[in-house]
């Protein structure tokens, strides 16, 4: 019988940021270290050491989810332009929590 896993991690502050459109950034989150079996469920928050990371909407949203891998797309909530050498700046990186129950 298969076993419920937990795993949590952390991308690397500010890198793997990728423009989408003008308004906004994703990050592709590898999540192969924990060793999921089935589709987990994840918990993210955004954070990072130059801050300004109140000022944005979607970073709790996973989307492509799969045992490996997941993405998280944010942007400015007043909607103005974001682009991934902001995220650089500020060293913004995506902490997860996973759970597997396969």
């Amino acid at each position: 019988m298969p076993t419920a896993r937990i795993a949590a991690g952390h991308t690397t502050p500010g890198q793997g940021w990728q423009a989408y459109g003008a308004n906004g950034i994703y990050i592709d989150v590898d999540t192969t270290a924990a060793h999921f079996t089935g589709t987990p469920v994840y918990v993210t928050s955004i954070t990072g050491p130059g801050g300004n990371q109140w000022g944005l909407v979607g970073p709790s949203a996973v989307y492509n989810v799969t045992a490996t891998k997941f993405r998280v797309y944010v942007q400015w909530k007043d909607g103005s332009a974001l682009t991934p050498a902001t995220a650089q700046q500020y060293g913004w990186h995506i902490n997860w929590i996973g759970y597997d129950n396969p």
